[in-house]
């Protein structure tokens, strides 16, 4: 498993970045349904999307501590985690727009 720790590296960063863009995209999308004004609705989304840049920052981290430490198996835990969240995003978006359009 060592041969692949870059690419698994590689591959999380790539998912990170996926995972942020889904997010900054979804988040208005599911905050804007339970948000009673406009006004109200902007402040909500802005407040995910610094919830995101949090949540970012972490799977960086982790995804960093496991690759320099030479963990393969906590490097794949946070793959999972991340495409997990990405699946979780797309379904919760999907489920909002079918809502949200009658």
């Amino acid at each position: 498993m060592d041969p692949f720790l870059p690419y698994l590296f590689i591959f999380n960063v790539f998912l990170t970045f996926v995972d942020a863009t889904i997010g900054y995209h979804t988040a208005p999308v599911l905050v804007r349904l339970g948000a009673a004004n406009e006004e109200d609705a902007e402040h909500a989304v802005r407040g995910v999307r610094k919830l995101l840049t949090g949540v970012v920052a972490l799977y960086m981290f982790f995804s960093c501590l496991a690759f320099f430490r030479g963990q393969p198996t906590f490097l794949l835990v946070v793959s999972a985690v991340i495409v997990v969240d990405i699946v979780a995003q797309l379904v919760l978006s999907r489920k909002m727009r079918t809502r949200e359009s009658p």
